[in-house]
């Protein structure tokens, strides 16, 4: 399902999507084609930006160190589904976060 649906259903079914500040910053530097797509989401009612503390900043620096991988992004998107009780992340590339813990609940973005 593409973003644009799940946003869609979002005040249905009474969801809301944490979105990693950090995730932001990659879409905007990396896909900056996307900056109208990145902007409707950021400014979406049911999308909630969050911030690194440095709680999460030590949980996901113990991810990365357990997993040997070094992809902050992915580390704190698995920490912040554990921390939430095993939300599912929505991500276009499970693998990524796969990599760091086998086990995250995912859906896959179209």
């Amino acid at each position: 399902m593409a973003i644009q649906s799940w946003l869609a259903v979002a005040p249905l079914l009474g969801l809301t999507f944490l979105l990693p500040e950090l995730a932001v910053a990659e879409a905007r530097t990396l896909r900056p084609h996307a900056g109208e797509l990145v902007e409707e989401l950021v400014s979406h009612p049911h999308v909630v930006l969050t911030r690194m503390s440095p709680a999460d900043a030590a949980g996901v620096e113990e991810l990365l160190a357990a997993s040997r991988t070094f992809d902050v992004m992915a580390g704190w998107v698995v920490h912040l589904c554990r921390q939430r009780g095993g939300w599912n992340a929505l991500t276009t590339d499970p693998g990524r976060l796969q990599r760091i813990d086998p086990q995250v609940p995912t859906e896959l973005l179209l």
